[in-house]
């Protein structure tokens, strides 16, 4: 077995490239400029290349796919304990190289270029969320400050601020309804933007198999179902459902030492605004499954007897995450599950 693999710390302008040999030791540890770093790939004897899973890593890793090289992209968060010495990249490039021979490693799959466009419109997507959240929380708390109070939801804000600003009888200054006025317009254009955007997402993915697959799973709609593609791809880099709920940061930790062992909250591992998603549309699936009676809702029902309802978010989420994984992994359509012990 050839163990010498082509570590490479990424990064705009000046890369640091270290080759290790079959016996895992360092035998090239330069600088190249981004001109030369194909051609210093080329000319090196490994055909393994192992990186950081950072940005511009996806792009690197189709380039290098296209030269016939074997690709692995790594958790930052796994790299780090392999650092020895002083922050440099030097020692850093031998980090990734050493990281990548631990027999638990579990590399980040390259992204394709649908997926890389799925991904970048998810994240202009959830930027734009944020900033309407952000208009809408400043516009409910400036009219608190007249009196006025508006309920939390978006959608009770869009209903009643129109009415505020036509009654005369409300305490507003011409100023005030001037810039609620304003930030009420804000708000109507991030609604098209986001719409926009999510209307691209289905588009993409309109003929594609798997996303037509997610769809029929409770909980998963365009956008988890867009998100979870676009993160995971076919999902078979993982060994079985719990290893991609794991990756999501919805399994509970685990603190053992000789005898005792005991489990804690979640996680939170992996990426941020999928596990949001996914805790969302168990959200919208506790809420559905009331006075239902097949096995799937049977079972939520007694967890919500059981445990507090947030607990019971989190454990739906997870097994909606492994029910994604069966679907996107066997190339199978959704199956139902039957009655599941608690």
């Amino acid at each position: 077995m050839n163990n010498s693999v082509i570590s490479i710390d990424l990064a705009k302008n000046v890369f640091q490239v270290c080759v290790f040999d079959e016996h895992r030791k360092p035998i090239f540890n330069k600088k190249v400029t981004r001109a030369k770093l194909l051609e210093t790939v080329m000319n090196q004897k490994p055909n393994r290349i192992v990186m950081e899973a950072c940005y511009s890593a996806n792009y690197w890793g189709r380039e290098f796919l296209k030269l016939n090289r074997s690709v692995g992209l790594i958790p930052a968060y796994q790299v780090k304990p392999f650092v020895v010495g002083n922050k440099n990249d030097s020692n850093d490039a031998i980090a990734i190289g050493e990281a990548s021979y631990r027999p638990k490693m579990v590399f980040v799959p390259v992204k394709t270029i649908a997926q890389q466009d799925l991904q970048s419109l998810h994240r202009i997507r959830d930027r734009l969320v944020k900033a309407r959240t952000a208009v809408a929380n400043q516009m409910r708390g400036l009219l608190s400050e007249y009196g006025i109070v508006i309920a939390k939801k978006i959608a009770v804000l869009r209903q009643e601020v129109p009415w505020v600003l036509e009654d005369p009888d409300q305490p507003l200054s011409e100023v005030a309804r001037s810039f609620v006025a304003d930030l009420y317009d804000e708000l109507s254009v991030f609604d098209h933007k986001i719409k926009n955007k999510t209307l691209a997402l289905e588009a993409l993915l309109k003929n594609n198999d798997d996303y037509q697959r997610l769809q029929e799973i409770p909980g998963i709609g365009p956008i988890v179902g867009s998100a979870l593609i676009s993160a995971v791809g076919n999902a078979k880099q993982f060994k079985n459902g719990r290893n991609m709920s794991a990756w999501l940061g919805l399994t509970p930790k685990q603190y053992a030492s000789g005898d005792n062992t005991r489990m804690g909250g979640m996680s939170k591992r992996g990426n941020r605004m999928l596990r949001k998603l996914f805790i969302d549309g168990a959200r919208a699936v506790v809420i559905w499954v009331e006075n239902k009676t097949h096995g799937f809702s049977l079972w939520i029902q007694a967890l919500l007897i059981r445990r507090p309802r947030h607990k019971v978010l989190v454990a739906v989420a997870n097994k909606i995450a492994r029910m994604a994984w069966a679907v996107l992994s066997k190339n199978e359509p959704y199956k139902a599950p039957g009655l599941v012990s608690v």
